[in-house]
């Protein structure tokens, strides 16, 4: 059958790097169907080459208007030259021009499964209003999709219960660490960035910038660790890009803090060579507010790094034992918390060692890639 992929919502951080693996995964194991991808210029995705049953069919320009016009009219010409027996979305919500198409769905919109947790609250009024109007959307399109797939169970039973979702129509595809990021993979160039970063120990945040991911909570952590101990050699190693107005914003912070030196801004990482920069980093902190699931989270444990992250309900449904918890945004608890890791190998190496074990529970990426082959073929001869 022919399956057409709209990966046009990942441009970057770990939706993108589970687009790409799945990329790989239909490239490399099935060839009784065929694949076309749909993927916004400027990706990795955008450049990936043609197999025999694998080929780039579209590839949208940057920007709100290209993708709501593609969305809305040209994809229409993409289906008719296709004919595709199902439309598989990754993250995001189908076309709106792809009514008559069976449409599947992934869907990592946490926050429409946490209307308790007020996700937008950092931003301005306007823009909490716009994100407000843009997830009542979203929600109306994962009403109207032939299929949705969550990450976790505990997501799939908010999605039935507030996004009033058929339950014949939801499935759990449980998240597997990308085949990309290898333990034993070698990137010499990022490999020599890492070796000039400052020594001390180094807490890895390996994201992009959104509002949930709580990055303003790194240089209050680390002005926490100064008052504690002043001669503490913590740095925080971050992944954002060097002329963002994010990281300018922090930098500042870190600065009328007297911590500036305690930020290091690795910049953007590729996906294959995000391995290195986990290699050269003592411990991974995630502190967002809320995540369907994060990447930072398996891949610490492929790479054996002990995980800090917020004591929220989904981090306790996710991790388990498999990582430190301190209270959610409180850069005090957090800087106590981190001392402790710091301090205590035995408890590194338990939580590394638990870590192993919450992940021999998950998928491999060949397991999942099968879990989801079978409900986009179940759902094409529905």
């Amino acid at each position: 059958m022919n399956v057409l992929l709209n990966f046009l919502p990942l441009k970057s951080g770990g939706g993108l790097q589970v687009g790409l693996d799945f990329a790989a995964q239909a490239r490399k194991l099935v060839s009784r169907h065929r694949w076309f991808l749909v993927a916004t210029a400027g990706t990795p995705l955008a450049d990936l080459g043609a197999t025999e049953h694998f080929q780039v069919s579209k590839i949208v320009p940057r920007g709100w208007r290209a993708r709501l016009w593609f969305e809305s009219v040209g994809c229409r010409d993409v289906l008719k030259s296709v004919g595709p027996a199902v439309v598989y979305t990754q993250f995001g919500p189908q076309w709106w021009g792809a009514t008559r198409a069976v449409n599947v769905v992934g869907c990592a919109y946490s926050n429409l499964c946490y209307p308790e947790i007020d996700f937008w609250r950092r931003l301005p009024p306007v823009q909490r209003r716009l994100r407000a109007a843009v997830d009542n959307l979203r929600r109306r399109r994962m009403q109207q999709a032939d299929a949705v797939i969550f990450e976790t169970h505990d997501l799939a039973e908010r999605g039935l219960k507030h996004l009033r979702l058929d339950p014949h129509r939801v499935h759990v595809v449980r998240p597997s660490v990308s085949s990309l990021v290898d333990e034993h993979g070698q990137h010499p160039e990022t490999k020599a960035r890492c070796d000039a970063l400052p020594r001390g120990f180094r807490v890895l945040l390996l994201s992009v910038y959104n509002p949930n991911k709580n990055f303003e909570l790194l240089p209050r952590i680390a002005h926490a660790l100064k008052a504690r101990v002043q001669t503490d050699d913590t740095i925080f190693v971050l992944t954002l890009a060097h002329d963002s107005p994010q990281w300018r914003a922090l930098r500042a912070t870190a600065e009328a803090l007297g911590v500036a030196d305690r930020l290091i801004n690795f910049g953007p990482v590729p996906q294959q060579e995000c391995a290195e920069l986990y290699r050269a980093c003592d411990a991974v902190i995630l502190p967002s507010q809320l995540e369907s699931f994060s990447n930072t989270i398996a891949e610490s444990w492929a790479m054996g790094r002990p995980l800090l992250i917020g004591d929220l309900p989904w981090a306790r449904a996710l991790c388990g034992g498999a990582a430190a918890y301190f209270p959610y945004d409180d850069h005090v608890a957090a800087a106590e918390r981190l001392l402790e890791l710091k301090n205590d190998a035995a408890q590194r190496a338990g939580l590394v060692a638990a870590g192993h074990r919450q992940l021999a529970q998950y998928p491999t990426p060949q397991q999942r890639f099968s879990q989801y082959l079978d409900i986009l073929e179940r759902h094409a001869r529905s």
